[in-house]
């Protein structure tokens, strides 16, 4: 059986509303009598028509990538042909986790550490950029030793795993999350190939030591990498990301370079970082990675663009030591409109090939790791 494919039963109003949409139709779509409540309020009444509905319901479609795929789609995206809501694996196909990868936790966990990732297209074409600029200077090994912070379920990891570069690749040798569950699931997937370390970055005063100790390796890593909680940079949240002690994790990741002092890092995050508290925030973190003694590349890249089957867009730094260069950004692959040398997007329809029927459940169910 194949993990996390799960159908849930829908609600008698919910499913009338699920019955009656089309390819790509939206909420808006509907008859008026199977609105939402919300969205009602919102088209109908509200006068200063601020934070928009509530419940933005669409049927996917299967020519076109997805919208962008986060925790909370499992109430919204519906599938193509089929009348319910989309599974956990399928949301994980448009993420392009691989399929032997189960999440482990709670429905609700497991909808939370695919929405939370790095779609793994994107985060593999962010990898060979570097392992390509490695490759050209100097960096003659068979590969670049990686520590991975606020690794959640594995997107930038797996992406790490997939990349190479003319035989280089990279080796990561600990991931460190708080999250139980998402570290019970990468370490499904790693067995013993990886150290997944489940606890508080902040916790950790010695960043050399941790890394040496539970890594193995006495030298220092070649590559940090990791994606600092967001929620409060995003357009959902109050956007207080400079107060929000979630905001304070981007520092605990600069510590841990400052401190480890690798050759490359790489550090992702909503693009709405750029627009928290009108640029301070943003012009505040590329100023402390200046200080730190890196050149920053940065930029906002869909990752459509880079074989993803969904239209989420992320804002990557890539810093590079100033005695060793400055990173270029991967070069987008795909395009919507095919040229000569560009590929089309990939698909719903493409991303959710050769996926069985799901079963369905109406229980909130739990994956669990063998040993717990």
């Amino acid at each position: 059986m194949l993990a996390n494919h799960i159908a849930r039963n829908a609600g008698h109003l919910v499913q009338q509303r699920i019955d009656h949409l089309d390819i790509g139709q939206k909420m808006q779509d509907l008859p008026e009598e199977l609105w939402h409540e919300s969205f009602r309020y919102y088209v109908k009444e509200d006068p200063n028509r601020q934070g928009g509905p509530n419940l933005r319901m669409i049927r996917l479609d299967p020519s076109k990538p997805s919208p962008t795929v986060t925790g909370f789609i499992f109430n919204k995206f519906v599938h193509p042909f089929e009348n319910r809501f989309v599974t956990v694996r399928e949301a994980a196909r448009l993420q392009g986790f691989p399929d032997k990868l189960a999440f482990f936790g709670t429905l609700t966990s497991t909808q939370q550490q695919v929405g939370n990732a790095v779609p793994i297209p994107l985060a593999k074409a962010i990898f060979e950029s570097v392992l390509k600029f490695a490759r050209q200077h100097g960096f003659n090994v068979p590969s670049l030793k990686g520590l991975s912070l606020f690794s959640g379920a594995g997107g930038m990891d797996i992406g790490a795993e997939q990349a190479n570069f003319e035989g280089l690749g990279i080796d990561t040798k600990l991931t460190l999350d708080k999250w139980a569950d998402a570290c019970n699931t990468l370490r499904g997937y790693y067995g013993s190939r990886v150290n997944v370390v489940n606890g508080d970055i902040s916790d950790l005063e010695d960043p050399l030591q941790f890394w040496r100790n539970l890594s193995s390796v006495t030298d220092r890593p070649d590559i940090v990498y990791g994606g600092p909680p967001c929620q409060s940079f995003s357009q959902a949240g109050k956007q207080k990301g400079h107060l929000d002690e979630r905001g304070q994790l981007v520092s605990e990741f600069l510590r841990f370079v400052q401190v480890l002092n690798p050759p490359f890092f790489v550090m992702e995050n909503v693009s709405n970082l750029k627009a928290v508290n009108g640029g301070v925030l943003y012009r505040q973190i590329v100023d402390q990675m200046d200080a730190l003694g890196y050149n920053v590349t940065v930029d906002v890249l869909l990752a459509a663009d880079f074989g993803a089957p969904q239209m989420r867009r992320r804002l990557i730094f890539l810093g590079c030591r100033k005695d060793i260069g400055s990173l270029p950004l991967p070069a987008p692959e795909y395009r919507e409109e095919i040229t000569l040398f560009d590929k089309s997007h990939i698909t719903v329809g493409q991303a959710f090939e050769g996926l069985p029927a799901a079963k369905y459940s109406n229980s909130g169910h739990r994956v669990q790791r063998s040993e717990d």
